[in-house]
């Protein structure tokens, strides 16, 4: 496990944690009506957010992150709500061996790591969704700077997901506050 990174989020979640809140991110929340219950994989979860939102839902949730801390505040949470979330702890970036699925959905929210990208697309089952969200180098550049390596280009989700059903797609519309745009797809896996 890459350990450096492991206390890197642990130290953030640790810190975030006295000003918790558990709101979806506001464009799940808007597509919503898009998606059917059934069995969800959120990736790099943090607290879980949009885990929590998705067992509200209705959907068996697993939620998975590198941080023991941010998954703790997630197990706490659902149990507080009453709510069951399976959390797993796992370094994406070494051990990347995702849940074997098949999964309905697969959400990720700010994470990219491409070498895992196939791995993502092969646990969602034929006619299952994948929702993603993340920044972008789409759109103007007065938003800043942005590493490339976490960041998309221009198109590259639909480049990803050509072979898919592209129920929303959208991309450089809206300014990061960590620089750059926003990307977001929700597409269908062909049955």
């Amino acid at each position: 496990m890459n350990v450096p990174s492991r206390c890197r989020w642990n130290d953030r979640w640790r810190k975030k944690a006295v000003t918790a809140n558990f709101i979806a991110d506001p464009w799940l929340q808007k597509i919503r009506p898009l998606l059917h219950r059934g069995k969800a994989i959120d990736i790099a979860c943090g607290m879980g957010r949009n885990a929590v939102f998705l067992a509200e839902q209705g959907f068996a949730v697993t939620a998975v992150d590198v941080s023991e801390v941010a998954l703790s505040l997630l197990d706490d949470e659902a149990q507080r709500r009453g709510l069951t979330i399976e959390t797993l702890q796992l370094d994406l970036e070494t051990a990347a061996q995702l849940p074997a699925g098949p999964f309905d959905l697969l959400l990720n929210f700010f994470y990219l790591h491409r070498p895992l990208l196939p791995q993502e697309l092969a646990r969602v089952r034929p006619g299952g969704v994948i929702v993603m969200r993340t920044f972008s180098r789409a759109g103007s550049d007065r938003y800043g700077p942005i590493d490339p390596d976490i960041s998309l280009r221009a198109g590259e989700l639909l480049e990803i997901f050509a072979d898919w059903e592209i129920l929303l797609h959208e991309e450089g519309i809206e300014p990061s506050a960590k620089g750059g745009s926003l990307a977001g797809i929700v597409a269908r896996r062909p049955d």
